[in-house]
């Protein structure tokens, strides 16, 4: 069988025809659009109806209670602090506020009660808030406009009694500092402090001179005291009946100088004492106008006849420095007086005050 051209002609127009095409549904975008514009309309009724919600609670004495106890539930001490507005000063600052609340009070304060007092006439509402014992906050709830809102009644001369107080004693022209303020002429005392351990010098001009800052009860709390002397050198501070005393350490330097000094008067003295020295050479090392001066001038004694000294075991204690011209400690020594093949030993003790005159070392008083 034969084919022609034609045949196979006509059966490829009839592959070529072109496809009818598909009806497109928009019934699938409608509702999703509707869908969206519903769920927006929804978002805008739930916004509306939450904020006529909130308006609703802010017109209800219940929400302004709520607002009230919140802190204290939450243990939000900072927030608690900062309602009492307190009035800071500059030795009483917020930090000093939140020590005392913490020491006096406690960190927890989720246990506080809130107890509902009487209603005014004008239709405001006392509440009281306590911790333990202790009544620390009062609240007035009033109406505002369509709101409730609050004030807080001032405790505060009742809760953060001002019961600490300092009594430093320093040397002359000493800056002292309270929580790091300067404490001013203001706090300087009449009272009058001595160093007894001079009290046998004639010139009293001689003697180290302090100035007694007595601040009566300002603070909330402990406060920090720091003393700075002349050279802006910090001092020690020591504490003897609630009564500070500041004064400088002394260096290494310093004390090897006042020991050699000490050990070379001490032993002078203890020679005159077993006429092993006259009263000449030990004059130098004494203060002409004092009393210990006239009291050993004219010492008579009848000692050892002929004999040796020696001395060892020398040892410093309680050694205080007023400033770099004033100084009192005590020295103990073993002291040997040797007659023949005799030896006679003495345990010395001297408590000895000490003062630098013209670049030398002074005894201004001893007690044996």
């Amino acid at each position: 069988m034969s084919h022609t051209a034609e045949h196979f002609a006509e059966t490829s127009a009839k592959t070529d025809k072109a496809k009818p095409k598909k009806k497109r549904h928009i019934y699938p975008i409608f509702l999703l659009g509707f869908f969206t514009v519903l769920m927006f309309l929804s978002t805008l009724v739930w916004k509306f109806t939450w904020e006529q919600l909130e308006l609703y609670e802010a017109g209800h004495i219940r929400h302004a209670e709520e607002n009230l106890s919140e802190k204290f539930r939450l243990n939000q001490i900072d927030v608690i602090l900062d309602e009492k507005s307190i009035e800071y000063d500059r030795f009483n600052r917020r930090e000093d506020y939140m020590t005392y609340m913490l020491d006096v009070f406690g960190n927890d304060y989720t246990s506080a009660k809130m107890i509902k007092g009487r209603t005014l006439e004008d239709g405001s509402v006392l509440y009281d808030v306590w911790l333990g014992n202790t009544k620390f906050a009062e609240y007035t709830l009033f109406k505002s406009g369509d709101n409730w809102d609050y004030t807080s009644a001032d405790l505060n001369d009742a809760l953060f009694v001002k019961t600490h107080s300092i009594k430093v004693v320093v040397p002359e022209r000493a800056e002292v500092r309270a929580n790091g303020e300067i404490l001013s002429s203001e706090f300087v005392s009449a009272e009058e402090y001595t160093v007894h351990d001079f009290d046998d010098l004639d010139d009293k001009d001689l003697i180290p001179r302090f100035t007694v800052y007595d601040t009566g009860a300002i603070f909330i709390s402990e406060p920090e005291v720091k003393v700075y002397g002349e050279n802006g050198n910090e001092l020690v501070l020591a504490e003897n009946k609630k009564i500070l005393r500041a004064l400088p350490e002394p260096t290494a330097e310093q004390l090897a100088e006042i020991k050699a000094a000490a050990e070379e008067s001490a032993l002078a003295y203890a020679m005159y004492i077993t006429q092993d020295t006259s009263f000449e050479p030990l004059k130098k090392y004494l203060i002409a106008d004092s009393e210990l001066y006239r009291r050993i001038k004219d010492f008579h004694h009848d000692w050892y006849r002929d004999h040796t000294t020696t001395y060892d075991n020398v040892v410093f204690s309680d050694i205080v420095m007023y400033d770099e011209e004033h100084f009192t400690l005590h020295i103990e020594f073993d002291y040997h007086v040797n007659i023949g093949y005799r030896v006679n030993d003495y345990e010395v003790e001297y408590t000895m005050s000490l003062i630098k005159l013209d670049g030398e070392w002074k005894i201004a008083g001893m007690v044996m």
